[in-house]
């Protein structure tokens, strides 16, 4: 009997002491350095707010489930790649002959430079 009526005490003391927490509770505001707050303020939470707010949009060809919790969707990347990617600018202009060979002197001079 003992037992019981010390396990009582403790439920009715374990209960006082949730109903206090519950009742009392408040935050502690985190101070946050400027580094923290920028990284909060640019977090991205989750794909769906990725997505939100990014500036292009994607679009999907199929979806579909897996065992009936993992939604999977087929991206169409044929649409994104065409509209976004641009051809690069390239010129190519070849070195004149005198320069290459003054290029490979100074490689030389410097070569043996650091070997002394």
């Amino acid at each position: 009997m003992d037992t019981i009526k010390k396990a009582k005490l403790d439920m009715d003391i374990l209960e006082q002491i949730t109903k206090n927490i519950e009742d009392n509770y408040r935050p502690v505001n985190i101070k946050l350095t400027s580094y923290e707050q920028e990284q909060e303020d640019h977090a991205i939470i989750s794909y769906e707010e990725l997505v939100n707010n990014s500036k292009t949009s994607v679009r999907y060809d199929e979806s579909y489930e897996i065992e009936d919790e993992i939604n999977v969707k087929k991206v169409n990347l044929s649409d994104q790649l065409s509209n976004t990617m641009r051809q690069p600018k390239l010129e190519v202009t070849l070195m004149s002959y005198e320069k290459e060979e003054a290029f490979l002197k100074a490689l030389r001079q410097l070569q043996s430079d650091l070997l002394r």
